[in-house]
Parts: C-alpha cells; structure tokens; sequence
C-alpha cells in the first residue's frame, strides 16, 4: 500500500475537492501527504516588459517569491486543515519553474512519495492542444503511479467555471 502521497494543488476548486479525496485516501490507506503548489516563473524577471508599460510596477523576483509563498498558504489553507480533521500527516511545498509537471515529479522523488494523487481538468479539442494537461506530463514522466481523480461536476460548488469570461 502507500505510505507518502504527494498531492498538488493549483488552488482551484476542482484541485481542492481532489486533494480533499486524496486526504481520504491517505488517511484509509494509512499513508501521509506532501502538498505541493507549483507556480511559473516571474515573467517580468524572465522578459523586459518596462518599455511596453514604464508605468507597471513589474514586481521584483522577491515581491514575487513573497506573493507565491502567500498564494501558496493560502492555497493550500483548506487541504492543511482538512488533513489535521483527518489526523492525516501533512506537510507542503512551494516551487517556482518553468514547468509545474517537471516541479511535481521532482518533489515526488525528492520526499519519497510512492503515488501522485492529482486532479485533471479533463481538457479535450483545441484547448487540449493549446495548453496541454500537466496531468498528462506528470503522467509522462513520473518514475511512481500516478492516479488521477476525476471530479464530479456536482461536488464542485455551484458557482465553478473552469473558465473565466472575457465579457
């Protein structure tokens, strides 16, 4: 069976309602948990952007780490109490990388996991195409399984759009 699950989390709802599946998981599987929230690089540090807006504070890679750090906290508020209910261990990760999936794989390794226990937003078409599934890559590349939840719609809170309106 499985004694370290490492569970990442984007922060959205859907990444939420399967790390609380996953805390239920762990908890009947007797194992413990490793939350992680990858997040992308500071474009502003990678791209020279002051010529297009000079009046845009860019933020500094240091006012980047401290807003990742604390969307992170907050992010992974929910799991973390959910796992203490559960009287599941817990601990959590913060990465900053080109690649969630690479940041994901790598931390399952590095903490000893022997599962990933992740959500898909069950992309499909142009959208699948365009911006790829991390589930798909960590899926690719991981040396452990990977078992990815399907959440069902009606677990989700009402208001949940998995996509955001430009009008």
């Amino acid at each position: 069976m499985f004694k370290k699950i490492l569970i990442p989390t984007d922060g959205s709802a859907l990444a939420t309602q399967a790390a609380l599946e996953g805390i239920d998981y762990a908890k009947k599987a007797g194992a413990e948990i490793v939350c992680v929230f990858a997040a992308g690089e500071n474009q502003a540090a990678v791209f020279d952007f002051t010529h297009i807006r000079p009046e845009t504070h860019w933020p500094t890679d240091e006012e980047y780490r401290q807003a990742v750090t604390d969307t992170s906290r907050a992010f992974m508020a929910p799991i973390r109490e959910a796992a203490a209910t559960a009287g599941v261990k817990f601990s959590e990760e913060t990465y900053i990388s080109r690649s969630p999936a690479t940041s994901i794989v790598m931390a399952a390794e590095k903490n000893g996991c022997d599962l990933i226990f992740m959500a898909s937003r069950g992309r499909s078409g142009w959208e699948k195409v365009l911006l790829g599934s991390v589930a798909a890559r960590v899926m690719a590349s991981s040396p452990i399984p990977v078992l990815v939840y399907k959440v069902k719609k009606e677990a989700l809170p009402a208001n949940y759009m998995d996509y955001t309106p430009l009008e």
